[in-house]
């Protein structure tokens, strides 16, 4: 009677994680972003953007909303009203932290061009404070 119950509420459980509802968007689907900005600004290449250091970054983009450190590597987030550019630092041979490359995604989270998506986080820069 007991085994009967577990698989019975196991299989509620089960149900109640649907909703029912479509999932609009997926990561790793294949499906490429849509880039639609106000003010795009200029495209800036990835091979502009890697071994500038934190100030040279600050000057190109403005403040970055995060910025995450895990050892010897960091990601800065910048966003713009198109597009989220991440820029992936790193350390080495005890220098100061150099980008390395930039990855982008549009609103939802679909991967896009990092040179379009940094022309319009330029163009839209954040303030330093």
């Amino acid at each position: 009677m007991k085994m009967k119950f577990g698989v019975l509420a196991a299989g509620l459980l089960l149900a109640a994680c649907q909703t029912g509802e479509k999932q609009e968007y997926a990561l790793g689907t294949g499906e490429k972003g849509v880039f639609s900005s106000r003010n795009a600004g200029s495209p800036i290449p990835p091979d502009r953007i890697k071994g500038l250091d934190e100030a040279q970054l600050v000057a190109l983009f403005g403040a970055p909303q995060h910025d995450r450190k895990d050892g010897q590597a960091r990601v800065l987030r910048y966003k713009s009203d198109a597009c989220t550019l991440f820029v992936s630092m790193y350390q080495k041979g005890g220098q100061g932290w150099r980008a390395e490359f930039a990855d982008a995604y549009d609103t939802h989270l679909r991967p896009l061009p990092p040179d379009q998506c940094a022309g319009s986080v330029a163009a839209q820069k954040r303030r330093v404070a």
